[in-house]
C-alpha cells in the first residue's frame, strides 16, 4: 500500500535518513526526558523542507517502561510543560497565544535557553507554521488569523 501523509507522528519512533535528522537539527537537546518531542519534530520535518508519512505495511514494536515517566524538574515543572513551553516559542509563531490561552500555566514555566533553535530555524529557512496549517494540516481547527 501507498504511504499516508500525516501531520504529526504519536510518539517518537520515526524512520528518516541519519543525514536529514541531523540536517534538520536532530533531537532538540533542550528538552527533557519525554513529552511533545514528537510534535517538536513532526513540525520541524515539514516546515524545514521534509515530508512525514506512515507506512500502514510496517510495524515497529514499543516497549513501555514501568511506573511513571512524567518527570519532574529541577524548577519544579513537568519535563512535558518544559518541553511543550520549547516547542511553542521555537514553532508556533503567531500561534502562540492562542496555546497560552488554551494553557496559560505554561506561560510563565522555565524552558531553558531555546536560542539556538531560533536559529537553527532561520539558519535552515523553515516556513512558518501557518504555512504549516495551511499546506499539511488544513482540517485542523484553528483561531482565525488572516
Amino acid at each position: 500500500s501507498q504511504p499516508i501523509r500525516s501531520p504529526a507522528m504519536a510518539g517518537g519512533l520515526f524512520a528518516m535518513d541519519k543525514d536529514f535528522f541531523f540536517e534538520i537539527g536532530a533531537y532538540d537537546p533542550g528538552m527533557k526526558v519525554w513529552g511533545a518531542e514528537n510534535l517538536e519534530l513532526s513540525f520541524r520535518i515539514w516546515m524545514c523542507g521534509g515530508a512525514l508519512e506512515i507506512n500502514t505495511c510496517s510495524y515497529v514494536p514499543h516497549i513501555f517502561r514501568r511506573g511513571s515517566v512524567v518527570a519532574k524538574t529541577v524548577s519544579g515543572e513537568t519535563a512535558l510543560q518544559q518541553n511543550t513551553k520549547r516547542l511553542v516559542e521555537v514553532w508556533l509563531d503567531d500561534y502562540k497565544d492562542a496555546h497560552y490561552t488554551a494553557v496559560p500555566s505554561n506561560k510563565d514555566v522555565e524552558a531553558g535557553d531555546f536560542v539556538s533553535r531560533v536559529l537553527l530555524r532561520q539558519r535552515l529557512k523553515c516556513r512558518s507554521f501557518s504555512w504549516y496549517l495551511r499546506e499539511v494540516y488544513p482540517d485542523q481547527t484553528r483561531p482565525d488569523r488572516d
